[in-house]
């Protein structure tokens, strides 16, 4: 009788030692992937906030008469300088889905900086064009990054 006792009494702390750390493996995994949804949120707001700011003085670059072609372009190409380490980072962290969507918006962005460079203005065609394709890729991006921040 006294075995039964402390055989029941074994198997009870078993059970309860593997649910406690069943649980605390739940939760140490969710809040994993609570990080790093994080992290890609802050990534993605960085990625698409320097290429709008990028964008915002490429605008205003495209606008400047003072310039030589020479000063055009090494201006339009400091601009956009700072959104290739974001590219970067964003290429490592980010899913295929993001990364694709990232790219081609980042693509378009550097197509208006040699636009801007190339001294067009926002009423030449090529620039027109351009805004289009801006717009598009921009809206991909957004909805691939929305996708994988809510699909985990």
């Amino acid at each position: 009788m006294q075995w039964t006792t402390l055989l029941a009494t074994l198997v009870g702390a078993a059970i309860a030692m593997g649910t406690s750390l069943g649980v605390q493996a739940r939760k140490d995994r969710h809040e994993l992937a609570a990080e790093w949804r994080q992290i890609r949120r802050d990534m993605y707001m960085t990625f698409l906030s320097v290429l709008a700011r990028s964008r915002s003085e490429l605008l205003a670059l495209s606008k400047k008469n003072d310039l030589t072609e020479a000063e055009l372009d090494e201006t339009a190409r400091q601009v956009f300088a700072s959104c290739y380490e974001q590219r970067h980072h964003l290429e490592v962290v980010a899913p295929p889905a993001v990364t694709k969507a990232a790219l081609a918006y980042f693509r378009t962005v550097r197509a208006l900086r040699n636009v801007v460079a190339a001294g067009n203005g926002v009423t030449d065609p090529e620039w027109k064009a351009n805004a289009g394709q801006i717009k598009h890729t921009l809206e991909s991006v957004q909805s691939a990054m929305r996708d994988d921040l809510q699909r985990r």
